[in-house]
């Protein structure tokens, strides 16, 4: 649980409406006590009004607070979570994006940040992915920690691409299609579920695979026990071959490279306000479309 009150403000710059609500947060938190870290980026804009915050790098912010508050959406968080699970810092989302699966907030919600420093609040813990690219020799190529998934997907769009799916060095299957997505319980309800994947309770140890468009009736998502290696071996083949880790670290596929997945010795927790259940969460970001 979270005891002390210095918090990491980590906004998305690239989201208008985060940027525009950052004074509104700021000035809450200061308002009831709440040690602000933020990074040395914002020190010059948000000027001397705001001298009393502490601006460091983001290293050194998370290093030093208690918790992480996120302005911004699902995808702001994918991109902390790696680094808040290293340093073993709990993680609030307030939500500028469209799903918002992983945030907990809206900007109307900021009197509920008083029940932190009142230690009322559950801390939701998340499984989390390594990932890592291996070539012929097996020397390590790339690597990446995913909370969402690993989608190993076709270069070239207009045509089809060959993968062989192993589990524990067993060959589960193999198809041509436009790729496989491996996902945690979280990603469960991402880019694998649009491509036809179970929706996996986000407590549960287990990963799923799911093709993408395979050309084959027989081909189907799978689950296997979050202790499985997975391994991804895209034969030679005219079409290149790509991966994407939580939708924003990319890494193109060499002949002979192979993707390697298991479950991460580190996992990272999200802080929940709310009470509101995962199936409730669910009906409410998905019953209707969201364009």
């Amino acid at each position: 649980m979270v005891h002390t009150n210095k918090v990491f403000v980590h906004p998305n710059p690239t989201r208008a409406n985060a940027v525009k609500a950052l004074p509104e947060v700021l000035d809450f938190l200061l308002s009831e006590g709440f040690h602000v870290y933020m990074d040395i980026m914002y020190a010059q804009s948000l000027g001397k009004e705001y001298k009393v915050i502490s601006y460091a790098s983001a290293e050194e912010c998370m290093s030093a607070a208690d918790f992480v508050l996120v302005l911004g959406g699902d995808g702001t968080i994918l991109h902390i979570a790696s680094s808040a699970a290293s340093h073993g810092k709990p993680v609030l989302g307030i939500n500028f994006g469209t799903l918002g699966f992983l945030t907990e907030l809206d900007i109307s919600d900021l009197e509920m940040l008083k029940q932190i420093e009142e230690d009322r609040h559950k801390l939701d813990r998340r499984l989390l992915l390594d990932v890592r690219v291996v070539d012929q020799s097996g020397a390590t190529t790339f690597t990446a920690t995913a909370l969402n998934d690993a989608a190993i997907l076709k270069g070239d769009v207009s045509k089809t691409v060959k993968l062989a799916v192993f589990v524990n060095d067993k060959r589960v299957m193999g198809f041509a299609g436009d790729g496989a997505v491996v996902c945690t319980p979280t990603g469960s309800t991402g880019y694998s579920l649009s491509a036809g994947g179970p929706i996996l309770e986000p407590s549960s140890t287990c990963i799923a695979v799911t093709p993408v468009c395979p050309h084959s009736l027989a081909i189907k998502s799978f689950v296997v026990s979050a202790d499985r290696v997975i391994e991804i071996r895209p034969p030679v083949q005219d079409n290149t071959v790509q991966l994407s880790v939580d939708g924003y670290q990319i890494h193109k596929l060499t002949p002979g490279e192979s993707v390697i997945i298991r479950q991460s010795g580190q996992t990272v927790s999200l802080i929940r306000l709310r009470g509101v259940g995962f199936y409730e969460r669910i009906n409410e970001k998905l019953s209707s479309e969201r364009l």
